[in-house]
């Protein structure tokens, strides 16, 4: 499974996601340059456009992104959706027929808002076909943002639909608008110092802080992360510098990571955050932890020759890094 999350501090803003699976994908940072042609199964191929960076598999020099920001600072990340994905098996006459795989790099190549994807997204005809025999698609929805807002893009058996996000978290199953329904059973839930409305006439004896928060979700699931991811990311205070928004915005990921043998799935294998990934929509910054790995490592992506055709592929270091001060 899988959570992502839009954070906004004080003028900054981080975009990015937790990959939570049970084997890792061969993922690797991609920068695809604004003239590297991108070749679509059912519609024109796009030659130049906005260049872009995330986690992806480089699958023979094709970009399978798992989530990517473009250099407008719009952001998209693809989450596990099964049971209630359901692709389009028929191509329709005047719609722009893509792939899930294809979705990411067709938004992005040119939107500059969340404006310009609500647009681009009702154009859109989501395909059942597959990049290839080993590439599979997968039942996806997507958070997009950009440094303002964020939406959800959902194709289930009764059609597409675009979904306003105001609070800027997605996980996975059930569909959008129940997770946020069900977040509103939280309301109670608060970041501040107790106070007691139970039983206001009696002396009670507070024994700690923390105890406003009683009751919020602990669990892995979808629905349970979604409550947590949404909490923390809603009660998060960090300076506005933007070491501070990255350092806090790993910190809201990691209240929702997965450790080791906490998570069993059908196969019995044992589901991990493979890594966290962020990028600062303002400058194109990308930054990412693996699960081997807790160092944030980053690029300076827009420091790089993004005007060339060739993809830009940094592997991601699965061997812990530790900072020794002797």
């Amino acid at each position: 499974m899988c959570t992502s999350v839009l954070y906004k501090n004080q003028g900054f803003s981080y975009f990015g996601r937790n990959l939570d699976l049970q084997f890792a994908m061969g993922n690797s940072v991609i920068v695809t340059p604004r003239n590297y042609e991108f070749k679509f199964k059912e519609t024109d191929s796009i030659q130049s456009h906005a260049a872009m960076v995330g986690m992806a598999i480089n699958a023979d020099n094709y970009p399978l992104y798992f989530e990517a920001v473009n250099e407008y600072g719009v952001g998209i990340a693809g989450l596990n959706f099964s049971g209630f994905a359901e692709y389009n098996p028929e191509k329709v006459e005047g719609k722009v027929n893509i792939g899930s795989f294809e979705l990411i790099p067709y938004l992005l190549s040119s939107a500059k808002s969340i404006d310009d994807i609500k647009k681009m997204a009702q154009d859109i005809n989501i395909r059942a076909i597959s990049y290839s025999d080993q590439y599979q698609a997968s039942p996806l929805h997507w958070l997009c943002a950009d440094e303002n807002s964020s939406i959800v893009i959902e194709r289930t058996k009764d059609g597409l639909h675009i979904y306003e996000n105001p609070l800027n978290v997605l996980t996975n199953q059930p569909e959008f608008p129940s997770q946020y329904y069900n977040f509103c059973n939280y309301l109670h839930l608060t970041a501040s110092y107790p106070d007691n409305t139970m039983a206001p006439n009696e002396p009670l004896q507070i024994y700690g802080t923390g105890m406003g928060s009683n009751g919020l979700p602990g669990g892995l699931s979808s629905v349970e992360r979604f409550v947590r991811a949404g909490f923390t990311l809603a009660n998060s205070r960090a300076k506005a510098t933007d070491e501070a928004s990255l350092t806090q915005y790993f910190h809201i990921m990691q209240s929702v990571a997965q450790a080791d043998g906490c998570d069993q799935t059908s196969d019995k294998l044992y589901e991990i955050t493979q890594y966290s990934s962020g990028a600062n929509l303002q400058t194109m910054d990308f930054f990412w932890t693996t699960y081997e790995n807790q160092q944030i490592n980053g690029i300076h992506t827009k420091a790089l020759n993004l005007d060339q055709s060739d993809l830009l592929d940094y592997p991601v270091s699965q061997t812990q890094s530790v900072h020794f001060i002797n």
